[in-house]
């Protein structure tokens, strides 16, 4: 049996790099995504900074940390992402998905908006135009 003269880590070298998403590192900026299957799509928030007092939503003086929220509503990192990086929006898409999600809840408590962990019933649900 012969061996190859070609060394067998020779196409090491110009193996094609990987362009893809590095989900150990969260991306701040805006997304849409379901939080369930089913469920009606809500604006997410990620951002890096310190974090924000639960009862008057105002910054604590902690360490800066990757936060996220949905429909201005605070929810942990790791329920969204990388899952919401599928989908990236501006901010005048959020601010529209956060603005409807806070008018179902005070004006269409059974609107698929106003309850975001709740799968779409088509029998009840209005019509989406």
């Amino acid at each position: 049996m012969t061996r190859s003269a070609r060394p067998y880590a020779d196409g090491a070298a110009t193996a094609r790099q990987f362009d893809g998403l590095d989900v150990e590192t969260p991306v701040a900026g805006f997304y849409r995504m379901a939080l369930r299957s089913g469920a009606a799509p809500v604006g997410i928030r990620i951002w890096f900074g310190p974090p924000l007092d639960p009862v008057t939503g105002e910054e604590m003086d902690r360490g800066h940390r990757w936060q996220a929220a949905a429909n201005g509503e605070p929810i942990d990192l790791d329920r969204v992402w990388p899952r919401c990086a599928r989908e990236t929006i501006d901010g005048r898409e959020y601010r529209f998905l956060t603005e409807r999600a806070a008018w179902a809840r005070e004006n269409a408590p059974s609107s698929p908006h106003a309850n975001p962990t709740r799968r779409i019933d088509p029998m009840t649900a209005p019509p989406p135009f």
